[in-house]
Parts: structure tokens; C-alpha cells; sequence
């Protein structure tokens, strides 16, 4: 690997950390507009709390709303694990998540596993595939 290939690598690892970070700030912020906008036009969710595959940014809304909606004060990435394709120039992280509900009845956690794929579309790098579901 060339010290350039090695310097594409460490940017490419080091934007897509960041959207993962911006993700679990906006989560725990409530913060929609912002959650949507880190996902590319037709990106896939399979999202925790839903048995829908969802594909267009109104489906991922109404999901966010209904997510959110269950009193999501923080999200936190307990351990995560990324592969760059080179070739395909996208980057896949999965790990484990942990995210923190307030609701009437206190708080509540949800620990799930985690596998988002980015990739640069326009000079931004987006969420192209989102799949999450509860640790058993």
C-alpha cells in the first residue's frame, strides 16, 4: 500500500467515524432534520423497532418520528468494527449500540447491533444501507 492509499484510507476512516458520530448525536438530540440529512436519497433502513425495510426519506422520517418518540435522550457506540472497499470506494462499520430511553415508566435501554455502509455521493459522505436490530 502507497502512503497515498494509506492517507485515502485514514480519510475515508476517519469521514465515515464522523457520520456515525454526527448519527448518534442527532439521535440523541431528537434532532430529525438532522438525522435524515446523513442519509443518501435512497438509502435502506432496517431499523430496530420495526419489521419495515424502509427506502425513501418520508418512510425513514416517519420512522424517526416514531422512534424518537419513545423519550431517546442518548445513543452510544459500546465497540465497532470498519472495513474500507477500495475498490468500490464505500466503507461498511457494525458494532453494538446502546440507546437510552426516559419515558413514564423511567429509564429504559436497548442494546442493539448495528451495520451502516457509506459512501461519498457529491463530496459528502452519506448512510447508504442502515441495518439495526435488538441483541438478543
Amino acid at each position: 500500500m502507497t502512503k497515498n492509499d494509506q492517507t485515502s484510507e485514514k480519510s475515508r476512516f476517519d469521514r465515515a467515524r464522523s457520520v456515525l458520530k454526527q448519527w448518534t448525536i442527532a439521535v440523541g438530540s431528537g434532532h430529525i432534520e438532522a438525522i435524515l440529512a446523513l442519509y443518501a436519497p435512497d438509502a435502506i433502513l432496517v431499523p430496530t423497532l420495526s419489521n419495515e425495510v424502509v427506502v425513501t426519506e418520508e418512510g425513514r422520517r416517519r420512522y424517526f418520528e416514531f422512534f424518537l418518540s419513545n423519550g431517546v435522550s442518548e445513543c452510544l457506540v459500546d465497540g465497532e468494527v470498519i472495513r474500507i472497499n477500495h475498490e468500490l470506494r464505500t466503507v461498511a462499520i457494525g458494532g453494538i449500540y446502546t440507546f437510552y430511553l426516559r419515558n413514564g415508566s423511567g429509564e429504559q435501554t436497548v442494546e442493539a447491533r448495528f451495520l451502516f455502509t457509506l459512501e461519498e455521493i457529491g463530496g459528502r459522505w452519506l448512510i447508504t444501507g442502515h441495518h439495526s436490530s435488538r441483541c438478543v
